[in-house]
């Protein structure tokens, strides 16, 4: 177990603390001194879909952060890969592959390694339609409306892997004015960015929205042997939009878009190499050892072949809501996904070959849901309820190029999922100010599996169950304040482990039950000083069951121990979730969040890689964040500065025992100053990321000593320091 960057594990939130402190001070006394009264107001509400239904935050009884997509901008977010940074208690993680797999953990919940046959356990939904794949889930913020991260389980109304809770992603929809916005930035690392947006109200019922951009940029950790800079970015999007409402009553929404995305590798620094680990030491060649690596975090030997990571999918969406009367809506999602996804990559990147994967993934879905929402009883009851479908078929094709096998083995694996799930949940009021609620949901999934490795091929099936529940009590202490408590229940979809073994029981591919968590949640939701000042707090304490871990056990067929995933951990996770919002003056606006997490295992079976003092993975004990907006009117125009910082603790790269990684704690800070003319039709905006140009890591694989396998440490590096400038021109 290792901890890079720099030596010693902090955990130390005070002194953190101290240099943000004199930061925000300089900050706000300078704002502060430039203020000049204006009409007074109040924070704007803030609509979501927590509960499938739009309400506002402030009566939304689920722990929730929703951002605007100019509040996105202002923060210098552009993709969800770096949004975890400005959210507390969530982590994005970086998976071995890398690229734009999505692999999110909230509140200590999460995990997936991104096969076909495996599951992750937060949900990621665009415009309310699921993700099925984690591949291509990092996605690029173009044209968003919204994102918000739901925090807990959510598996009443969301259903399966969404144990952890969701992230949902709203775009932009079409609206019946013509108008749309061209927007270039150039910057650091040869940064080129160029958005096309146009809003046609065809007719009086039918309005589109187009949308093309382009992102590209450099990448920042240097291949010595060929040159290339690994981490560069190359992404591609073309969207469609169109919106019908033949009458009042009906609304269609149809979406199809087309996403390319590419990079030449993850930004890799390797930081240690052990030459007597099982694979080095076949290599047979004494020149594989630490005088292959450089001293500068931001060079690298390079592989023997160049990364690739490429994604490219096709999307539709249908949304078609019919209000039936006064108090029914129908309402339908429709979803289709096909993607796929090469990866290459040389994980030791040195001349020698000691561990190179090659994999592509087919991946094609679709689901359908049919909801019904309403009132009852002179709207004291409000209700959803639905069916929910979805099909999978995946295939993975990889090749592993090790010593002792330098031609690359070839795997497959091929996935046939069906799930169906049923729910309805319902809040009642009891009286005016106290309300009830109670949600159910059962789901089913059925699953072939089949993988070859070799000459080896097997196949297999299984289906499970699961009822997932939600109860709630909310209470309207006064017209501003609103108290709630919960327990919610999820969990995450079972799978296979994926490698057939001749011999061995099933012939290797072992099925393994979804794992099921129940939260309980106490918080409150508050506003005051006339709506100028917000302050929301979440207290939460989840029971987690039936962990899938690495597992070992005696398989008579073999007659040794193997090791699989199975069904042996448990734990208790606790934690606090704090958002504070306040409008300071008319032009002097302070967000700030906190978040603690304490997370430890109760039993771990009888697995080789875990103790009950092993860290959660991409689980860091304390997060916050803060951030200032200012307006300062000049002559004819507004300047715009906004200054934002988000801090996480240390916190370990994955849950085995034996390689885990300490990645220390980091905080970045982003700014963005723009000028908007009052006459004209154009802005221009200075903006910075990672300001104090912080050397971080977003994830990392120590496979040497512990391990005894691969003989080296990876750590991937986030962005440094990048500035640039931004024009864009309205319509």
């Amino acid at each position: 177990m290792l901890t890079p960057l720099k030596a010693g594990r902090s955990g130390h939130l005070r002194a953190s603390l101290k240099p943000l402190a004199v930061l925000c001070g300089a900050l706000s006394v300078g704002a502060v001194a430039q203020e000049q009264p204006r009409a007074s107001g109040a924070l704007e509400e803030v609509v979501v879909s927590a509960r499938r239904v739009e309400e506002s935050l402030q009566t939304t009884p689920v722990s929730v952060v929703a951002l605007g997509g100019e509040k996105l901008e202002q923060m210098g977010v552009d993709s969800l890969s770096t949004f975890d940074a400005f959210v507390p208690n969530l982590s994005t993680g970086a998976p071995m592959g890398g690229g734009n797999l999505a692999v999110f953990t909230i509140r200590g919940i999460g995990g997936g390694q991104g096969t076909v046959s495996h599951e992750n356990s937060v949900g990621v939904y665009i415009d309310e339609i699921y993700m099925a794949r984690p591949n291509g889930g990092l996605l690029d913020l173009i044209d968003v409306g919204q994102v918000e991260v739901l925090r807990g389980p959510q598996g009443t109304l969301f259903g399966r892997n969404t144990s952890g809770g969701a992230v949902i992603y709203h775009t932009k929809r079409p609206d019946h004015e013509f108008g749309g916005e061209v927007k270039g930035a150039i910057g650091s690392y040869d940064r080129r960015d160029v958005t096309g947006i146009v809003n046609i109200p065809f007719t009086d019922t039918l309005a589109g929205r187009f949308t093309y951009a382009s992102a590209t940029r450099d990448g920042f950790v240097k291949r010595l042997n060929d040159g290339q800079k690994m981490g560069n970015k190359d992404v591609q999007l073309a969207r469609g939009q169109l919106r019908w409402t033949p009458t009042d009553d009906w609304t269609v929404d149809f979406a199809a878009a087309h996403l390319q995305s590419s990079t030449n590798g993850v930004a890799t620094h390797i930081s240690a190499i052990d030459p007597t680990d099982l694979l080095p030491s076949r290599l047979g060649n004494p020149g594989y050892n630490d005088s292959l690596l450089t001293h500068d975090r931001y060079k690298v030997r390079g592989g023997s072949l160049p990364d690739i990571n490429d994604y490219e999918s096709t999307s539709y969406s249908l949304l078609a809501s019919y209000q039936l009367n006064d108090n029914i809506e129908f309402r339908s999602l429709t979803g289709y996904n096909e993607a796929n996804h090469r990866q290459r990559t040389d994980y030791d990147l040195t001349e020698f070959d000691v561990w190179m994967y090659d994999e592509t993934y087919d991946i094609e879905y679709y689901s359908q849901e049919f909801q019904l929402n309403g009132t009852a009883f002179d709207d004291r009851l409000n209700w959803v309820t639905g069916i929910f479908y979805l099909h999978e078929e995946s295939r993975q094709d990889r090749k592993r190029f090790l010593p002792t096998e330098p031609a690359g083995n070839p795997e497959y694996g091929d996935t046939d999922n069906t799930s169906y799930a049923v729910f309805a949940q319902g809040t009642y009021s009891l009286t005016d100010k106290l309300s009830a609620t109670l949600g159910v949901r059962w789901n089913k999934d059925e699953k072939d599996y089949a993988g070859g490795r070799g000459t080896a091929e097997a196949e297999n099936d299984d289906d499970w169950e699961n009822v997932s529940t939600r109860i709630g009590i909310e209470y309207e202490l006064t017209p501003d304040v609103m108290l709630y408590a919960s327990r919610a229940e999820g969990f995450r979809a079972g799978g296979f482990n994926d490698r057939p073994r001749p011999g061995q029981l099933n012939d290797g591919l072992i099925p393994y039950d979804p794992e099921e968590l129940v939260t309980y949640e106490i918080g409150f939701r508050s506003e005051f000083w006339d709506n100028r000042a917000r302050l929301n707090a979440t207290y939460f304490f989840t029971e987690y069951d039936d962990i899938q871990v690495q597992t070992a056990f005696f398989d008579p067929r073999a007659g040794t121990n193997i090791q699989v995933t199975q069904n042996a951990g448990a734990a208790e996770v606790e934690g606090i979730e704090l958002e504070a919002l306040v409008m300071l003056t008319d032009r002097l606006t302070l967000n700030a969040s906190f978040g603690w997490i304490d997370a430890k295992y109760t039993d771990v079976g009888n697995s080789p890689t875990l103790t009950k003092k092993t860290p959660f993975q991409f689980t860091p004990e304390y997060s916050y964040t803060i951030g200032l907006t200012y307006t300062q009117p000049l002559q004819g125009a507004d300047l715009d500065l906004s200054v934002d910082y988000g801090w996480k603790d240390e916190q370990t790269n994955n849950n085995t025992e034996t390689n885990y990684i300490w990645m220390p704690d980091y905080g970045l800070l982003n700014a963005r100053v723009s000028y908007t003319p009052h006459e004209g039709n154009w802005s221009v905006a200075l903006f910075g990321t990672n300001l104090l140009d912080e050397e971080y890591l977003i994830g990392a694989m120590d496979l040497s000593t512990g391990d005894n396998y691969s003989g080296f440490i990876s750590e991937f590096l986030g962005r440094p320091r990048e500035v640039g400038v931004e024009l864009k021109v309205t319509f």
